[in-house]
């Protein structure tokens, strides 16, 4: 009778054991899931900058209401020359990553090219399944 029960606890502590590997291992799947998400969102926002499609730059915004932000008549002129992102920080428990947009620019009018430098705020929105910047959205003097 003894024999029969120890054949039966490693089979338990398999299953324990497998169980707590799905959850871990379900665990990174989120969190990798997550950070592709996010590299999608940067990687669509930059493209955008750098094609001066600003109609698609402000729907990356989500204003303090959580309406989108609106977009600014100034703009039509404006092309980019350089953009450059520096200092990410990714705080995991509130789905925040915060970084510094540096873009390099000139307005048709001008011809002069200008830097600017954006502090940025990318937070994870789980009702959309999507991340937004909360951040003011880029100004272009």
């Amino acid at each position: 009778m003894a024999i029969a029960s120890w054949g039966k606890a490693p089979s338990l502590l398999c299953r324990f054991g497998l169980g707590l590997t799905t959850l871990i291992l379900g665990a990174c799947a989120t969190q990798g899931d997550l950070m592709d998400s996010l590299n999608k969102s940067l990687r669509g926002y930059e493209k955008a900058v750098r094609w001066a499609q600003f109609d698609a730059v402000y729907s990356f915004h989500k204003g303090e209401d959580e309406a989108p932000a609106t977009l600014p008549a100034n703009l039509k002129n404006i092309r980019v020359t350089h953009y450059e992102t520096s200092g990410q920080k990714f705080d995991p428990k509130e789905k925040i990553m915060k970084q510094m947009l540096t873009v390099r620019y000139y307005s048709t009018d001008s011809l002069r090219e200008l830097t600017l430098q954006v502090p940025q705020e990318w937070k994870y929105f789980p009702e959309q399944k999507r991340w937004y910047l909360i951040s003011k959205p880029i100004a272009f003097p």
